[in-house]
């Protein structure tokens, strides 16, 4: 009965610091920092040193810049036997630690780590993982290179390699840093293509699939934008239009005008994917509705009329031209 009240426990601990399938890198989608490094701790002080490893990796990755996460880390891994992540996490904590007690007695639990991991790669030999600082520093130079040039997503980019950093386990107070940047970058990019596409530019359809990825790094490296919930479904819209998927695209630009009912554009861009699947009475019914006295639902109105007949189009036009928009009276 305990150990299942336990594991309940643990499971709303994980809902509640927003640990999900999605895999999230670093920052505050992982989680919630200080929650992780007290559910780490208790475990610890209950000597389940590998469930508590793998919670206080996480509060490094949800707070990278939160210290007693690292060395409870590393304690942990030290009690679960494994030596070389103990190592690891010692050393992220001493090279960041500021000079106190603490620091001075994980300085000697470092060196009897040290100790005992040279011992086993003497006596185990290929059976120890190798040291990857080197290729560490190889990875953080190449995400700094690709962030300077703008290469955010895709093979060899930014977050592919931040992605490739978290998965082999690197420890550092840095990674805060390079997530925080990585996530404004990517938001940044996904405003300028927002900006640009509602300007009319013509995007090229791959860019504006590209975005989707855009969005989910930003989310995965930093605070979730609010605006992400309207314009990535506007860009996916426009990607999808581009694609012949007309259908697909007013579905949409509905959800974008939905998360953002003072965007006038999405509404018309959903009746444009009406018409252009040829259904321009529903696209004159969404303009009609949303956008009365707007003028390009005048535009679409004298279309359908035209549709009807030439005689109902002439109507239509010169109601357009000599009533809504009659000349003013000198």
């Amino acid at each position: 009965m305990r150990s299942d009240l336990r594991r309940l426990t643990w499971a709303c601990v994980l809902l509640t610091c927003g640990l999900s399938l999605a895999e999230p890198l670093v920052g505050p989608s992982v989680g919630r920092g200080d929650a992780l490094l007290a559910e780490g701790t208790r475990l610890y002080n209950k000597r389940k040193h590998k469930d508590a490893a793998e919670v206080l990796l996480q509060a490094t990755r949800a707070n990278p810049s939160l210290l007693p996460a690292y060395l409870g880390l590393a304690r942990a891994r030290m009690g679960a036997k494994d030596v070389p992540g103990a190592c690891a996490a010692y050393r992220a904590y001493v090279r960041s630690a500021p000079d106190i007690q603490d620091r001075t007695k994980a300085q000697r639990e470092l060196a009897l780590c040290e100790r005992k991991l040279k011992a086993a790669r003497r006596k185990k030999r290929n059976k120890v993982p190798p040291d990857m600082t080197a290729r560490h520093v190889e990875l953080k130079a190449g995400f700094f290179a690709a962030l300077e040039e703008g290469r955010l997503v895709g093979p060899g980019a930014a977050g592919e390699t931040l992605r490739t950093l978290v998965s082999e386990g690197y420890l550092g107070t840095d990674l805060g840093d390079m997530a925080a940047r990585l996530s404004a970058a990517s938001q940044s990019t996904t405003d300028d293509l927002h900006q640009r596409a509602l300007a009319g530019e013509a995007l090229p359809t791959a860019r504006l699939r590209e975005s989707g990825a855009l969005f989910d790094l930003a989310r995965d490296t930093g605070e979730p934008s609010a605006k992400a919930a309207a314009q990535a479904p506007f860009l996916e819209g426009l990607a999808a239009l581009q694609s012949g998927d007309s259908t697909g695209a007013q579905r949409l630009f509905a959800k974008a005008a939905s998360a953002a009912p003072e965007r006038t554009e999405y509404r018309v861009w959903r009746a444009a994917a009406l018409q252009r699947a040829g259904d321009l009475d529903g696209a004159l019914t969404v303009l009609e509705t949303d956008l009365p006295q707007d003028a390009r639902t005048d535009v679409l109105r004298a279309a359908s009329a035209q549709r009807k007949s030439p005689e109902a189009g002439a109507r239509e036009l010169e109601r357009i031209l000599f009533q809504r928009y009659a000349p003013a009276t000198r």
